[in-house]
């Protein structure tokens, strides 16, 4: 009887396995074209990913380029600037204008008897 019982549980059991394993072992299939949408859009994500840093890193080397340029127009316009300054110093100077003054306008120093003192008391 004992053996009788146990065979009787074995073949139940082998009945329900294979009812069992044939839902465990089917898989819902996810249509086919969910399954492509999804590929391109990771491919998309991970392309667009890949060259934002890349975009980004040659904005930075453009403004680089931009801000070194720059730098080297503000150089040049600093020591044109100190030219200048030193053109007006020269031309400034008390010596190259009495130089023009006599030379070129035909100015004399005052005599003694063209300067008028004046009181301004």
């Amino acid at each position: 009887m004992v053996v009788a019982e146990r065979e009787i549980q074995r073949t139940l059991y082998r009945q329900q396995r294979p009812i069992e394993r044939h839902h465990i072992g089917r898989r819902q299939e996810k249509p086919r074209s969910n399954r492509k949408a999804l590929c391109i859009v990771s491919l998309i994500c991970i392309v667009i990913l890949v060259f934002l840093p890349l975009y980004r890193f040659s904005i930075i080397t453009e403004s680089q380029y931009k801000i070194t340029g720059l730098q080297s127009k503000i150089n040049d316009i600093e020591s044109q600037n100190e030219r200048l300054m030193v053109e007006i110093a020269n031309l400034k100077s008390v010596a190259r204008i009495e130089e023009i003054a006599k030379n070129k306008l035909n100015m004399d120093e005052p005599r003694i008897q063209q300067i008028i003192y004046l009181n301004v008391n």
